[in-house]
């Protein structure tokens, strides 16, 4: 078994430091796709490391992308997954796919789309990417981390909304 190179990518991100510690000696046993989705989240980040050609970069981009996906076709319904994908989509550009993610995470956990109480201490049992960029470097304070997580997504929307739009507009004055 190969060690797992996540926790050294998500420490650099503010986001993920005060979960880093949980996320590593969470127990795995009853979760069927943490194997997966180890290997996705690792070949996602692997895609960031600047220390790869561009070529390596988007190979392993391509892997993250499509084991991520694969996890989601074979019912992985976990939040983790959806905000990968997610980010991916939108790093393609590819809004359809963006709103899709988002769709399906809010099916599961329609709270996401409402006014969370203050306060509400909430936890996501796996390692996660940011559903945008912008958001790696935010820091999450106690009990923020549904506020961080709407934010996100919302900005994710707006830009596949945005994106979409746009099409529209250039198909039909094109």
């Amino acid at each position: 078994m190969t060690q797992a190179h996540w926790p050294t990518h998500l420490a650099a991100y503010p986001y993920a430091q005060s979960s880093l510690i949980g996320w590593q000696i969470a127990d795995r046993e009853g979760d069927p796709y943490w194997n997966d989705y180890e290997q996705a989240l690792d070949a996602y980040l692997a895609s960031q490391d600047a220390s790869l050609s561009n070529e390596e970069r988007q190979a392993w981009f391509l892997k993250g992308r499509d084991l991520f996906q694969a996890l989601s076709d074979r019912g992985d319904r976990h939040i983790g997954t959806s905000l990968a994908l997610i980010r991916i989509y939108s790093e393609l550009g590819e809004p359809q796919r963006v709103l899709a993610a988002i769709e399906q995470m809010l099916e599961l956990m329609p709270w996401l789309a409402e006014p969370l109480p203050l306060g509400l201490e909430l936890q996501i049992n796996r390692p996660f990417i940011a559903p945008l960029s912008d958001l790696e470097q935010s820091e999450i304070l106690e009990n923020e981390l549904g506020q961080w997580l709407q934010s996100g997504i919302m900005a994710a929307l707006e830009a596949a909304d945005r994106a979409l739009a746009e099409a529209q507009d250039t198909s039909s004055t094109g």
